[in-house]
């Protein structure tokens, strides 16, 4: 069996407030970067793209990963603020999941370190679980 890796979390550093560029996303679009602590690695990048996908926001404008950067568009009359507290929030919600997968990887490694005693201990687990169902 591969062993899975962990993958590092990403926290933003400062919003870029001299980077400003035109985008043709739209017209009157521009794009803006906020810095973050590091490259994200591929699955950071998966679970960012993911969250935005299936966040809703009525606002929601494109954003993209650029090395260590977040590239936010936005329109000269966007509530900019809105933007980039979106923007936490997604790499709050996309570290929340890295650091859940990161807890089963480590439990993944547990059990395979532990062997037949990891075994015994999840049995054990299970019946205290089953005994707390009542019985119809």
């Amino acid at each position: 069996m591969a062993m899975l890796k962990k993958v590092a979390t990403v926290d933003i550093v400062k919003i870029d407030t001299e980077t400003v560029e035109l985008d043709n996303s739209f017209p009157g679009a521009y794009a803006f970067y906020i810095k973050l602590s590091g490259r994200p690695e591929r699955q950071w990048m998966h679970i960012f793209n993911f969250e935005w996908e299936r966040s809703v926001y009525l606002m929601k404008r494109e954003i993209s990963i650029v090395g260590d950067r977040l590239r936010v568009i936005s329109g000269a009359d966007d509530n900019i603020q809105k933007h980039v507290d979106f923007v936490r929030t997604l790499v709050k919600k996309t570290n929340q999941r890295i650091e859940e997968d990161n807890r089963r990887i480590e439990l993944a490694e547990q059990r395979r370190r532990g062997g037949g005693k990891w075994v015994e201990k999840e049995k054990e687990e299970i019946r205290r679980k089953l005994k707390g169902i009542s019985s119809e």
